[in-house]
């Protein structure tokens, strides 16, 4: 008995120490643990310092490949007649990207960073530049676990367009829809005092239509409401000086070409600057050139007492615009390249809300539109008549011939204003429930249209000027990141 008694305690006294036992397994678990949790932390401060110093690289990486394009071009335009200017362009222009990412770069944390000698080429009228560059960034918790260094490189490349004779193109939408006020205070106002339309609107309506016997494109005028076509044209006055200065006066060219259904002819391309200033009324207070030809029903700047020639009336007819401008540069010399004046860079800046609208206020003839008005303003033509609205999107496949051939378009968005009523039937709100249903979508098929990286927006009347002279410097620098 005493015997069992005995195995008994050292069987007791053997239990008792089992939390002390369990307490020493936890702490050596614990203590394994720590090492993989102190390198998974050490792996993730070493990867935080290598992705930092890759950004800084990187973005020394873009400004150096765009410098070395800018420098050469810049170069060439300061030295047409120098000889051996590519060559010393293009020296310049390396100079320059090496001076630019060492400055962009500056020092790099726990980094060592090889910059290869960028390259830059000249191939007929296009600069390319690339820059490559390798580091090494030393792991300060990786070296711990035999990963001493992350290793990383990047290659970027840039080009800029030579082309020194550039065309500009303006395509200015003048339909009714242009008629709008350029804000929303505008719009007001007008319709609080239109009494066009009423007999169907049963409210003041907020275009400034510019039909004859409607009164509220007279009242716009007389109140100093200023109008979208008002704001276009304030910034087309602001392109013009641009294009005045004596450096760029004889390399660019413009032309002024208001839309309706079809397109008109306000300034062409040949014309002087002078002649340019005419056109648009810059000189004026307010500037009217544009807003004097929103649609009034009949067409204008027509030739020959032709009526099927000039803007137009009754809608905005894309899919006649767009290939009778391809004719008109053809016209003018063609799709060139920019190299020389008969081989001018075509840029087409479309101006619009980009509101199709298929209707038409005319006669057939002949399988021929006219636009005589109604009453008719045309000897020998009957009054025109209206066949219906029909809005719709822009097809940005009707651009595709253009860029095609060679043409860069440029497009300035105005977005189609939302419009505030209330429905009491008839024609008028069944056009601005319609419009305002799809109005937001229009930017999509605008911007399919467009040239890759040529689309601007633009709605307040600043906003607009600041925009297409945006348009202007970006076709002057054609400078830009390809990889």
């Amino acid at each position: 008995m005493s015997g069992l008694l005995k195995r008994a305690r050292r069987l007791v006294a053997r239990a008792a120490g089992l939390p002390k036992a369990r307490s020493g397994n936890v702490t050596i678990l614990f203590a394994l643990s720590l090492l993989p949790m102190v390198g998974l932390l050490g792996y993730g401060v070493d990867y935080g310092v290598a992705i930092t110093d890759k950004a800084k690289l990187d973005a020394a990486a873009d400004a150096a490949a765009i410098a070395a394009v800018a420098t050469a071009k810049a170069y060439i335009a300061a030295n047409p007649s120098q000889a051996n200017v590519t060559a010393n362009a293009i020296a310049a222009g390396i100079a320059q990207a090496t001076s630019a990412f060492n400055v962009n770069a500056g020092t790099v944390p726990f980094a060592q960073v090889q910059l290869q000698t960028p390259q830059l080429v000249r191939t007929s009228q296009t600069l390319k530049s690339t820059i490559i560059y390798s580091a090494t960034v030393k792991n300060n918790f990786g070296q711990i676990f035999r990963t001493p260094t992350t290793n990383f490189s990047n290659t970027v490349m840039a080009s800029a367009d030579l082309a020194s004779y550039l065309d500009f193109y303006l395509l200015l939408d003048v339909s009714g829809s242009m008629g709008l006020p350029a804000t929303t205070a505008g719009m007001s106002q007008l319709a609080a005092n239109n009494k066009d339309m009423w007999s169907d609107y049963k409210q003041g309506c907020q275009f400034a239509c510019h039909y004859p016997g409607y009164t509220a494109w007279k009242y716009a005028t007389a109140n100093n409401i200023q109008l979208r076509s008002d704001a276009v044209n304030n910034a087309v006055c602001s392109l013009i000086q641009r294009a005045s200065t004596p450096t760029v006066a004889s390399q660019y060219r413009v032309g002024l070409y208001p839309f309706i259904n079809q397109m008109g002819t306000l300034a062409d391309i040949n014309s002087s600057i002078a002649t340019l200033n005419i056109a648009a009324q810059c000189s004026a207070s307010p500037r009217l050139a544009l807003s004097n030809l929103l649609d009034t029903g009949t067409t204008q700047l027509y030739t020959n007492n032709d009526p099927s020639t000039g803007t137009g009336s009754g809608g905005t007819h894309f899919e006649v615009v767009l290939p009778q401008m391809k004719t008109t540069i053809v016209n003018a010399g063609g799709f060139g390249d920019g190299s020389s004046t008969s081989a001018r860079k075509p840029f087409i800046f479309l101006v619009t809300d980009g509101m199709q609208n298929g209707q038409h206020y005319s006669i057939t003839k002949n399988s021929k539109y006219y636009y005589p008005g109604n009453p008719s303003t045309f000897s020998g033509y009957a009054a025109g008549n209206f066949d219906g609205s029909s809005p719709a999107q822009i097809d940005p496949s009707l651009c595709t011939a253009l860029k095609n051939a060679g043409a860069t378009i440029s497009i300035l968005y105005i977005p189609y204003n939302i419009i505030t009523y209330t429905d009491y039937g008839g024609t008028v709100a069944w056009e601005n429930s319609r419009v305002n249903g799809f109005s937001p979508t229009l930017a999509t098929p605008l911007q399919s249209c467009a040239t890759a990286g040529y689309f601007y927006t633009a709605n307040s009347p600043d906003d607009i000027t600041a925009s297409l002279n945006a348009m202007f410097d970006q076709a002057l620098q054609v400078a830009h990141l390809t990889q």
